[in-house]
């Protein structure tokens, strides 16, 4: 997925607050081989903020029901941030990026970065994982 975090044309606080959500669209656009436009996350952020999957703020409120919204059935627990995934398992880590309030949402396998929506490693930001929401495909 090549959307940005800091693209304008988002909806505003998923500019400001919107890594958790966009990893979900990332999860989404794989298994189901859709390509989101920015128009398609922001018709998706007021749908799920009006069916009450998420907050305003981008806080998300339930992942497994946003992910089922487009058939894909899980469940979600938190882990360490050295929990491995195992078969039908995803990850989206929560990082604490070094200087920085506050924590952000990267979707890994197993702690390799496979989308990033402030692509911190190109722009040469330190950061730790902190925690992982770890999801089981069912």
């Amino acid at each position: 997925m090549c959307v940005k975090q800091d693209d304008p044309k988002l909806v505003l606080q998923i500019q400001r607050w919107g890594c958790y959500f966009l990893s979900l669209h990332y999860y989404i656009a794989n298994f189901k081989k859709l390509q989101f436009s920015i128009n398609d996350i922001n018709v998706n952020y007021h749908k799920f903020v009006d069916l009450g999957y998420m907050k305003c703020n981008c806080f998300i409120l339930n992942p497994c029901k946003i992910l089922k919204y487009y058939g894909i059935n899980s469940d979600v627990r938190w882990e360490h941030h050295s929990y491995k995934c195992k078969l039908n398992e995803f990850e989206i880590s929560e990082v604490k990026i070094k200087g920085i309030q506050g924590y952000h949402f990267i979707a890994t396998n197993n702690s390799l970065v496979c989308y990033d929506s402030l692509c911190l490693d190109r722009k040469g930001k330190e950061y730790q994982v902190t925690s992982k929401r770890v999801f089981n495909k069912i």
